[in-house]
């Protein structure tokens, strides 16, 4: 009984992988629906895990497998210094900066991608270049940094970026 169950377990494995070895054209055809990309939301309440993830996909590679994303809240606006809006936000904001610098401070595995997003890249930039300064020269070696931003915050990114040898990628915030 137990050499049938493993017979049988073993011919089904091998066919999961016969219909999973497909070329990529082929499967592509096969599940040709359009693919539709959500825009970049303008707030914070907006479907930023869907476009997060559809923006950071194509860099994740056999290479690359671990990204670790942080998503940095925009400030409320016309909120009042001290009100229950700028706490919570100081506060979400405070805990992204910390996680990310210590990440960046203790160093961080080969193959491993850092994803930084926000619907203010100045502040997503802004955590990029405090957080960075605790990366020693070359320290971030095959590690990937994708940066999903406004254009005019790239240059800023990649410069606190490049000394710590990780490969830097950028995406137009869309």
């Amino acid at each position: 009984m137990n050499r049938l169950l493993r017979t049988a377990f073993l011919a089904l494995a091998a066919l999961a992988l016969a219909a999973c070895d497909k070329p990529a054209d082929q499967a592509a055809t096969e599940t040709a629906a359009p693919v539709v990309k959500i825009p970049a939301p303008t707030d914070n309440a907006g479907d930023w895990r869907t476009y997060f993830s559809q923006e950071l996909t194509p860099y994740v590679d056999r290479k690359f497998r671990r990204p670790f994303s942080y998503l940095i809240p925009m400030k409320p606006v016309g909120a009042a210094e001290g009100s229950p809006e700028m706490i919570e936000w100081q506060r979400q904001y405070d805990a992204q900066l910390e996680s990310v610098e210590n990440a960046v401070g203790r160093g961080i595995q080969a193959g491993s991608i850092l994803a930084f997003a926000g619907p203010d890249s100045k502040l997503v930039v802004d955590v990029i270049e405090e957080s960075f300064k605790l990366a020693g020269p070359k320290s971030l070696n095959n590690v990937r940094i994708v940066v999903i931003a406004k254009p005019e915050e790239q240059a800023r990114a990649q410069a606190a970026v490049e000394p710590s040898g990780a490969e830097f990628i950028f995406v137009e915030m869309k």
